[in-house]
């Protein structure tokens, strides 16, 4: 009877899309929830932008895929202010369009407890630029995500992989700028680290670059 249902419901659109927004309505309610009770600790750890995993030590993901927490982050965070200790991105600044990047990198500010840390990896674009420029590939065509690959034959291929990516990127970055954005945004003591083997992947460290601020 089930089976019978779900199929009703995929070959129907109207009821598919009702169907969607009932889901997402009661999973809106669990996730505020969620929010509230993470708000009565006093150590907190967000991940942001985690992909569908659970957070471990401590750590709380944050995702519209399935993590701890499953949150559109253009809502915001919803936390009172100088609560979290510290917050970790890793490829997720790249996809927020620069109009709505500082305002996320201000709501993430305002969340930080005064001594916390803010610690972000995003890909390295200047390492695409510099292999383009010597007439060179930064990484084999077989290690590109496929769902970006672009393949009309000339070097300029993987710079419109990577600043594109299938119209998922939308800032670019290299360690200058990284740096200048997140002191644009209003943190301080803002510093480029290295590969964090506690917080980073490793199959990440091929392109990326690393930094952490305080508020």
């Amino acid at each position: 009877m089930k089976k019978l249902a779900k199929e009703f419901i995929k070959k129907s659109p109207v009821l598919l899309f009702f169907v969607k927004k009932i889901l997402s309505g009661f999973r809106l309610i669990g996730s505020k929830k969620k929010w509230k009770r993470l708000a009565l600790s006093e150590n907190i750890k967000l991940e942001l932008g985690s992909g569908a995993k659970k957070g471990a030590n401590g750590w709380t993901t944050i995702d519209e895929a399935p993590a701890d927490i499953r949150w559109d982050l253009r809502r915001g965070i919803p936390l009172p202010n100088d609560t979290v200790d510290i917050i970790y991105s890793s490829h997720l600044l790249e996809h927020i369009p620069y109009d709505q990047l500082l305002p996320f990198l201000h709501e993430c500010r305002r969340v930080m407890k005064s001594n916390a840390e803010f610690s972000v990896c995003v890909p390295n674009f200047r390492l695409y630029v510099d292999a383009y420029k010597k007439g060179e590939l930064f990484q084999s065509r077989e290690d590109w995500y496929q769902l970006g690959l672009i393949d009309t034959g000339s070097s300029i291929d993987q710079l419109n992989y990577v600043a594109y990516m299938k119209d998922e990127h939308k800032y670019m970055f290299d360690e200058e700028n990284l740096v200048n954005t997140l002191v644009k945004a209003g943190f301080s003591n803002v510093q480029l680290r290295g590969f964090d083997e506690e917080l980073d992947l490793r199959e990440r460290d091929i392109n990326s670059i690393y930094a952490k601020a305080g508020k």
